[in-house]
């Protein structure tokens, strides 16, 4: 049986999360940006700054384990 069925359908709450974030950062680079490069950029940005907040609390939560 190939890999790629059990990696689509064993989604946790990290990849739920950065997915979510990602498809996010897109959606606003395209909205606010007109250049090709200047969007990706942008959305590489965005990406890090929406991610911050979740690395943060899964780390805060790793620790007290």
């Amino acid at each position: 049986m190939s890999a790629l069925p059990s990696a689509l359908f064993d989604w946790n709450l990290n990849r739920v999360v950065r997915v979510a974030v990602s498809g996010i950062a897109v959606f606003l680079a395209i909205r606010l940006t007109d250049g090709l490069l200047v969007g990706l950029g942008v959305a590489v940005a965005l990406a890090l700054v929406l991610n911050v907040p979740w690395w943060m609390y899964d780390r805060y939560a790793q620790s007290d384990k």
